[in-house]
C-alpha cells in the first residue's frame, strides 16, 4: 500500500511536470518569459505538496514489520562471528581451554534457589531451551561448563549471576558460555531455532539506571551495531526484544558508581523481561546486595583453579619431558599448594600472563624464590609488570616489532589512566576527541572552515582559473591563523551514520529531478535552457545519491562482524560519499550560475567553490575526521602514536588488547588497574 502511494504521488509528478512544459511550449515566444516563471511556481507548489505527502505517509502508514527469523539469523551469524574472534584473541581454545568449575555462591547476594527454579503463579517467566531440562535446586550445587549451560538454558526465571575476585575468568567464561549458547541454536531445526535468543553482551559503564530503562538503553546500544543500524534500527531491536529472541549478558556492575549499583539491580528486576546473565565481582555485589539483589536470580561463583589442572594446561604446549625449570614450577604446585606461587596461579588470568611472560626456555622456577617473592600479590605485579615486555619482545621467525617497548608502555599506560579516569573498560576510537581539550579541537575545526571559506572567497574575487590552489593555501592557513587567535567557538556538527543515512535515499531520485527542474527554470534564460540545466542537474544528484548510498551502506555479510578498523573505514567511506555528492551539487548550481550571468566568475571558481563545500561538509560530518585530528594533538602532546589504530591493532596481535565489536578493551581489566597505578588487592582466593 505504501509503495502504491509513492508511485501514485510521483506520477502526480511527472503529470504536473508534463501539463507545465506543454503549457509554456505552446504561447508565443514573447509571452514565455512570464510562463516560465509561471511554471517555475507550478513545479515548486506540486513538488513542495509530494514532499509533504511523502511526510504523511511516511507517519501515519506503518512500514511491514520485519522478517523476525532472517534478523535473528543474522543478528546470530553476527555474534558467532564476533566472539570467536574474541575466543582467539583471547587464547581461550588454544592450546586447550582451562577447566570452568563453580559453584553456587554461600555469600548474601541473591535470594534462594525456589526464587530461580520455581514458578511465578503456577508458570515460569521462561521456559527451557528447546532439548534442556527443567533446573532444580539441586544442580545448582556445583559443576562445570558443560553443567553451566544447561542451568542458563533451563533457569526458571531467566537470571543468571556470575561472580568472582578479580582475575577469576568472568568474561572468559561468558563468551564461552555465549559460543555454547549459538553452538547449541546451530543444532536446532528451523522450528526450534526461534526459541532460542540470541545473546549480546554490554559493559554497564554508560547506563545510567536513574534516568533510562533497560529496554531504552539496549534499544539504543543494539540499534548503533552495525547489523542493526539504520533508520528502522530501533524498531527492528523493540521487534528482537518483544519476541524475546535477545539473551543480554551484561558486565561491569562493579565498575559503575557504588551508590547506582543497587538502582541498576532495582531497575533490572523489575523491568528485565529477558534472560539475564550478569557478571560482577563477589565484594561488589555484596555490599549492593545490602540495599537491593537481583530479584529470581541464582549466583554461581567461580572456583580458583586446581594446581593439577595449572601443571596440565602448562605442560600441554611443551616438549616431553619437559625443561627442568617448567618441570620444577608444576611439581611445586602440586606437592605445595600453599606456596606463594601456588596460591597466585590459581585464576585464569595470572596462569596465562605466565605462559605470555616466560618462553620455553626462560628461568620460569625463578617464581619458587620466596626471598624475591613472598605473597602471591608479589608474583601477580611481576607477571602483569612483564606483560608488555614479553609482547614486545623480538621472536624468532617474526618481524621485529613496529613500536619500541618504550613507545608502547608510554601509550599503554596513557590510554590505561584516560580509560580509568572515565570509569570504563572501552576504548572506542571515536571517543579520543574527548581527550583533546575541547577549545583546542573547537579551535582547528573551525580554523580549517573559516580557511576554505576564506580560500573560496580569494578564489573569486582574483576572477583566476587555479581557485582551487588559492583555496587551499592561502585559506587554510588564513582560517588556522584566525582559529588560533580568535577562537569563533564550536562549528562542529554532529551527526551520527544512521542520521548521515537517512538523509540520502533512493527515493530521493525523484525528488532531486524536481529540485533540479525548479532550480534549472530559476536560472535559465527560456524554457529550453531551464529544462536541459535542470534535467541535468536533477538527474545528476540522483546518480550521485545512489552513489552515496552504495559507499556508505554496507551488504549484510560486510557488516556481521564489525571492528575497530572496518567501522573506521565505513565512516572514511561516508565522508568520500558526502564530499562527492555535496561538492557535485555545488559546483553543478554554481557553474549554472556563472553560465546564465558570465561576469559574476568563472568555472574555476565554481569548481573551487564545489570542492571546498564538499570536503567542509565532509569533515563536519566524518566522526575519523575529528579522530585524527585529536590523534594528531595526542601525538604531539603526550607522545603517542600518530597512528593510533595502527598501534592499538599491533597491540591486539600480540594478545594486549582485545575486541568486542568495534570497541577496543585490555585483555585484562588488572592490566589495564596496573598500568593506570590504580591500587590492587591481590589476596589469594579462599
Amino acid at each position: 500500500m505504501r509503495r502504491r502511494l509513492l508511485v501514485l504521488a510521483w506520477l502526480l509528478v511527472a503529470a504536473g511536470l508534463g501539463w507545465a512544459v506543454v503549457r509554456v511550449t505552446l504561447l508565443e515566444s514573447s509571452a514565455r518569459s512570464e510562463a516560465s516563471g509561471f511554471g517555475q511556481f507550478v513545479l515548486a507548489a506540486v513538488g513542495l505538496a509530494i514532499m509533504v505527502g511523502d511526510l504523511v505517509v511516511r507517519a501515519f502508514i506503518p512500514a511491514p514489520a520485519p522478517d523476525i527469523d532472517e534478523l535473528a539469523d543474522g543478528l546470530a551469524m553476527a555474534m558467532r562471528d564476533q566472539w570467536e574472534q574474541a575466543a582467539i584473541d583471547r587464547g581461550l581454545l588454544q592450546p586447550t581451554p582451562l577447566p570452568i568449575r563453580w559453584r553456587r555462591c554461600t555469600t548474601a547476594v541473591a535470594g534462594p534457589a525456589s526464587a530461580a527454579t520455581g514458578s511465578r503463579d503456577g508458570q515460569a517467566q521462561f521456559d527451557p531451551l528447546p532439548g534442556l531440562d527443567r533446573v532444580t535446586a539441586s544442580a545448582l550445587r556445583s559443576g562445570t561448563r558443560r553443567a553451566l549451560h544447561r542451568v542458563y538454558g533451563g533457569l526458571g526465571s531467566g537470571r543468571l549471576v556470575l561472580v568472582g575476585g578479580p582475575g577469576t575468568g568472568k568474561s572468559s567464561v561468558a563468551v564461552l558460555l555465549m559460543l555454547d549458547a549459538l553452538r547449541y541454536r546451530d543444532q536446532l531445526d528451523l522450528a526450534q531455532r526461534s526459541r532460542v535468543p540470541i545473546p549480546v553482551l554490554f559493559t554497564l559503564s554508560d547506563w545510567d539506571p536513574g534516568t533510562t530503562s533497560v529496554q531504552d538503553w539496549l534499544t539504543a546500544k543494539l540499534a548503533d551495531s552495525p547489523l542493526l543500524r539504520g533508520r528502522r534500527g530501533a524498531e527492528r531491536v523493540r521487534h528482537l526484544l518483544h519476541a524475546r529472541r535477545i539473551a543480554v549478558f551484561l558486565d561491569g556492575l562493579d565498575e559503575i558508581r557504588e551508590e547506582t549499583r543497587p538502582v541498576a539491580l532495582r531497575v533490572l528486576s523489575e523491568q528485565a523481561n529477558f534472560r539475564l546473565v550478569l557478571l560482577t565481582r563477589t565484594h561488589e555485589l555484596v555490599a549492593a546486595a545490602v540495599d537491593q539483589g537481583l530479584v529470581g536470580a541464582v549466583a554461581l561463583e567461580l572456583l580458583p583453579l586446581r594446581p593439577v589442572d595449572v601443571a596440565t594446561y602448562l605442560l600441554r604446549p611443551l616438549t616431553e619431558p619437559a625443561p627442568p625449570a617448567w618441570q620444577q614450577l608444576t611439581t611445586s604446585l602440586t606437592v605445595a599448594p600453599t606456596s606463594p606461587a601456588a596460591q597466585a596461579l590459581t585464576t585464569p588470568l595470572t596462569v596465562r600472563l605466565l605462559r605470555d611472560a616466560y618462553p620455553v626456555s626462560a628461568p620460569v622456577d625463578d617464581l619458587l624464590d620466596t626471598t624475591r617473592f613472598p605473597t602471591p600479590g608479589c608474583i601477580v605485579d611481576h607477571l602483569l609488570d612483564q606483560a608488555v615486555t614479553a609482547a614486545y619482545a623480538p621472536r624468532p621467525g617474526h618481524p621485529p616489532p613496529r613500536y619500541s617497548l618504550d613507545t608502547a608502555q608510554r601509550t599503554l599506560t596513557f590510554i590505561a589512566r584516560q580509560l580509568t579516569n572515565r570509569n570504563t573498560r572501552d576504548f572506542a576510537w571515536w571517543a579520543t576527541a574527548t581527550w583533546v581539550p575541547r577549545k583546542l579541537l573547537m579551535t582547528l575545526t573551525s580554523g580549517l572552515l573559516i580557511g576554505l571559506v576564506a580560500g573560496i572567497g580569494f578564489g573569486l574575487a582574483s576572477g583566476r582559473d587555479a581557485g582551487i590552489g588559492m583555496a587551499v593555501t592561502a585559506g587554510i592557513s588564513f582560517g588556522l591563523a584566525i582559529g588560533l587567535v580568535t577562537n569563533p567557538g564550536p562549528l562542529k556538527i554532529q551527526f551520527d551514520r544512521a542520521t548521515r543515512r537517512s538523509l540520502l535515499k533512493p527515493t530521493r531520485l525523484a525528488a532531486g529531478l524536481t529540485i533540479g527542474l525548479v532550480t534549472g527554470f530559476g536560472f535559465g534564460t527560456n524554457l529550453q535552457l531551464g529544462a536541459a540545466l535542470g534535467i541535468a542537474f536533477g538527474v545528476g544528484f540522483g546518480i550521485l545519491t545512489w552513489l552515496q548510498v552504495g559507499l556508505t551502506t554496507a551488504p549484510l555479510h560486510k557488516t556481521a562482524s564489525a571492528n575497530p578498523v572496518s567501522v573506521w573505514r565505513d565512516d572514511l567511506l561516508a565522508g568520500i560519499g558526502t564530499a562527492i555528492t555535496t561538492g557535485f551539487v555545488v559546483f553543478v548550481l554554481t557553474a549554472l550560475a556563472f553560465i546564465v550571468r558570465p561576469d559574476t566568475g568563472n568555472l574555476g571558481g565554481a569548481l573551487a567553490v564545489g570542492v571546498a563545500t564538499g570536503l567542509a561538509l565532509a569533515l563536519l560530518v566524518m566522526e575519523s575526521a575529528t579522530a585524527a585530528v585529536a590523534q594528531a594533538y595526542l601525538a604531539m602532546r603526550h607522545r603517542t602514536p600518530l597512528r593510533l589504530l595502527r598501534f592499538m591493532e599491533d597491540a591486539r596481535s600480540r594478545h594486549l588488547l582485545r575486541t568486542v565489536g568495534p570497541i577496543y578493551q585490555f585483555r585484562h581489566a588488572t592490566l589495564q588497574d596496573r598500568l593506570a597505578g590504580v591500587p590492587t588487592a591481590n589476596q589469594p582466593p579462599p
